[in-house]
């Protein structure tokens, strides 16, 4: 049976039909519509599984205060929707108390703690801080601990800490939370800063994130956490005397990424008990309800991606999901007091939502999910999830599932019904080389007609570890969906190296970038071809990061491209992996140790090929670009420029890797639009 919304949004729909005149015609997207959509996040479900709590985020010019807010929807409550905690300020990362009478958050709001006498501090389990002054300074834009009560009332602070608060989680019994904070400058280290001695002695003096407790009878935090250890992420344990935690060496992004442990600490004196797994995956750990199991990931020997475990904290044995599960495994909630795992997985381009009995390793589909599932929230007995679903004509929005069935909480962009957009179709072929499977979604226009061959952009994805999934393609990175609405067919693969087929799948592209990747890709757009959906008079590619290196591959190995688009690409493996933030480890992971395979990496570099590009490429770039350095941009745009090639670079001051400031992004949506049409609409 349909939900009340969703009979509401079928209503919609009939009376918006051609054959009602009031209605709004539908209007072609634009680069503005994209950027503009309000980005929700962070669903959060009471413990009784009747209120949903969420974060919307609304796009603002540069150097305004971040719009974002706290929503609250009751579950089967058509409308319900409203803010709940909502300033001047900015507002994210709500979490009910464990007995749901409370709502925590993160929130850079006015906080009268910061004239509260004596100092609400008080350190008891380690030396006090150097870094912590009795009274902290004023850090008006740090994201500080809030409480406010459901029953009604103002907020209350719980924290005043200079650099704030990364991220928290209440203890089960609600008496205690836990939170991540960044080390800041000490006295001394400000005013060296102040007097500009501020050189920075690199891979020295490293800001770590460290573990604190805040007690809520007594109002005091202490902090738990010393020595070379940075904190991730945090779950307790079900009797609270433990936190389990997913802790890099040192803070550098690499170390987060691919040097982690799974540690289990002692929740009164931060004390390290037991090392879980030294070479932990990007998975949050997590105790199962009555603290027998632990759900966790380990990295593959070559360590390009992770698989998933579950750990029998009796015994130490354990069971590999991926040994029965297809896919790639996304997220993982422990579902009532028991054996049972919910296991959120993207399978070939869509999501699959399963419960794994842990106990006997059966495994049972789980139904009533939108096209697009992700973000998962579940009640302590587990027969109520809140998530971000969406569709591929409903941008993401709150959600909540019981029983086999979903509903809709919100309709936070009401706009997008009025939208020209096409049918999206999950496709696969064969690559004709090795006959590997390949899988991808076709983004049609909205008024496509079959036996029309149509201009086409193949747009490929960033990672290579990622992958396009059917849901609503409407954002800055993925815009397919508005190309489509410009009369292009959009094709979105996911070759090998992408997730969706299992781990093998994805480091099928090891020391082969360029190789087995491109050949899937060029199948992909064959089989356009050949059904005659797409006219090979008429392509263009273009991605972004791993998808910018696929562009200038391509051009560099084919002309059958008219059009390419390089959005912050690697082009040059060698000093990528001697620039970019990520170093050593993930250019070993992919290319192998630097110095034994130069020739590999030089092998598989597009910037070496750059004679034999006949495509026009649109080079796009941020200067503060730390993952793929500005120089990658500049290395292949300057290698055609020698040679006089058709390409033009555009760099945005301050952008780092993925673009923040609005302005940039519509001028760079505005100016990728304009050039596919300029060398296409022919």
């Amino acid at each position: 049976m349909a939900s009340p919304t969703s009979r509401l949004r079928v209503l919609a729909a009939l009376l918006c039909s051609p054959i009602v005149p009031a209605c709004a015609q539908k209007t072609t997207i634009q680069p503005s519509d994209i950027v503009n959509i309000k980005r929700v996040a962070e669903p959060a479900i009471s413990p009784d599984g009747k209120l949903v709590a969420y974060a919307v985020d609304t796009s603002v010019p540069a150097g305004k205060h971040r719009d974002a807010h706290i929503f609250l929807a009751t579950v089967g409550v058509p409308n319900s929707a409203h803010p709940f905690a909502y300033s001047g300020a900015a507002e994210d990362n709500p979490a009910f108390s464990p007995d749901g009478s409370h709502l925590a958050f993160l929130s850079n709001r006015s906080n009268p703690l910061s004239n509260a006498e004596p100092s609400p501090y008080h350190f008891t389990s380690t030396p006090t801080r150097p870094d912590i002054p009795a009274k902290p300074e004023a850090d008006a834009d740090a994201m500080q601990l809030w409480i406010i009560s459901l029953s009604g009332g103002e907020a209350e602070p719980l924290t005043y800490l200079p650099g704030g608060i990364k991220s928290f989680r209440w203890s089960h019994d609600g008496k205690s939370i836990a939170f991540v904070r960044t080390d800041t400058d000490t006295p001394a280290e400000a005013a060296a800063k102040k007097d500009k001695n501020d050189q920075d002695y690199v891979d020295h003096h490293y800001k770590y994130d460290r573990l604190w407790i805040y007690d809520l009878a007594s109002h005091q935090a202490r902090h738990l956490t010393t020595g070379d250890i940075n904190i991730d992420t945090i779950e307790w344990s079900p009797d609270d005397a433990t936190i389990i935690s997913r802790a890099s060496p040192t803070p550098r992004i690499d170390d987060y990424w691919r040097v982690s442990k799974v540690l289990l600490l002692d929740a009164r004196t931060g004390a390290v008990t037991k090392t879980l797994e030294p070479i932990s995956g990007y998975a949050t750990p997590t105790f199962s309800h009555d603290g027998l199991r632990v759900a966790y990931s380990r990295f593959t020997t070559l360590h390009i991606t992770d698989e998933h475990f579950v750990k029998m904290l009796s015994t130490g044995a354990d069971i590999k999901l991926e040994s029965k599960l297809p896919g790639t495994i996304r997220e993982m909630h422990w579902l009532g007091n028991g054996s049972h795992l919910l296991v959120n997985q993207i399978v070939a381009t869509h999501y699959e939502l399963v419960d794994v009995d842990t106990a006997n390793f059966t495994i049972t589909p789980l139904s009533g999910f939108p096209a697009s599932s992700e973000s998962f929230d579940v009640t302590p007995d587990g027969r109520t999830f809140a998530f971000l679903g969406d569709t591929p004509t409903e941008a993401p929005d709150p959600y909540a599932w019981h029983d086999g069935h979903s509903e809709a909480l919100a309709n936070t962009n009401p706009q997008v019904a009025n939208w020209n957009i096409g049918d999206q179709r999950e496709i696969s072929w064969k690559n004709p080389k090795d006959h590997h499977i390949v899988y991808g979604v076709v983004v049609l226009p909205p008024d496509y007609q079959q036996g029309t061959k149509y201009k086409t952009i193949v747009h490929v994805h960033g990672g290579p570890e990622e992958a396009w999934t059917i849901g609503f393609n409407g954002n800055w990175y993925n815009y397919a969906t508005m190309l489509a609405s410009h009369g292009y067919v959009v094709l979105l693969p996911n070759p090998r190296g992408s997730e969706g087929q299992g781990p093998a799948f994805t480091e099928a592209d090891y020391q082969d970038w360029g190789g087995g990747d491109f050949a899937d890709i060029m199948a992909g757009v064959d089989d356009l071809i050949a059904q005659g959906i797409s006219d090979p008079n008429r392509l263009g590619i273009g991605g972004w990061s791993f998808g910018g290196f696929m562009t200038s591959w391509t051009v560099t190995h084919t002309d059958r491209f008219k059009v390419a688009m390089d959005g912050a690409g690697v082009t040059d493996l060698y000093s990528m992996a001697t620039t970019t933030d990520i170093s050593p480890s993930f250019s070993q992971s992919y290319m192998g140790p630097l110095q034994p395979n130069i020739a590999i990496y030089d092998a598989h570099s597009p910037v070496r090929y750059v004679a034999n590009v006949q495509t026009p490429v649109l080079i796009l770039h941020g200067e503060a670009d730390p993952r793929v350095p500005i120089s990658q941009g500049e290395e292949f745009y300057n290698g055609l420029r020698f040679l006089n090639k058709d390409v033009q670079m555009v760099r945005y001051p301050r952008e780092q890797h993925i673009f923040h400031e609005q302005a940039h992004q519509i001028e760079s949506l505005t100016r990728i639009l304009a050039w596919y049409d300029t060398h296409l609409n022919k």
